[in-house]
């Protein structure tokens, strides 16, 4: 059985410790900003995954009582290079996880068998 679960990830930021997940919410506040969510992935990926981030950022701070929130902008003036390249990774494998069809479908057995 495959476990449906959404992936997770810790980072430290801020001084503190947030979970990174890219949920059905954090997928609706990136399509709020793009208009689709197509779109995010079409141009600038910097400026994509400092969205993406900021959204899973502000998801985990609301399932926590957190007073906080934080714009794709603001992140871009927090995060130096390299800590921007090492979250770059963990956030696109969050998203692509988040929108994965998983396996492809098997073929039905009347497709499968050669038709005379």
């Amino acid at each position: 059985m495959e476990d449906i679960r959404l992936k997770t990830v810790s980072w430290t930021f801020a001084g503190r410790e947030w979970q990174l997940c890219c949920n059905m919410n954090v997928l609706a506040d990136v399509q709020a900003i793009y208009g689709e969510l197509s779109s995010a992935f079409s141009g600038g990926m910097m400026r994509s995954v400092l969205d993406f981030l900021a959204a899973m950022l502000n998801d985990c701070a609301e399932s926590n009582g957190w007073q906080i929130r934080y714009t794709g902008r603001q992140l871009g003036h927090e995060l130096g290079w390299a800590e921007f390249q090492e979250i770059q990774a963990v956030v696109m494998d969050l998203v692509t996880a988040a929108i994965s069809t998983g396996e492809e479908p098997e073929a039905d057995a009347e497709e499968a068998e050669p038709k005379n």
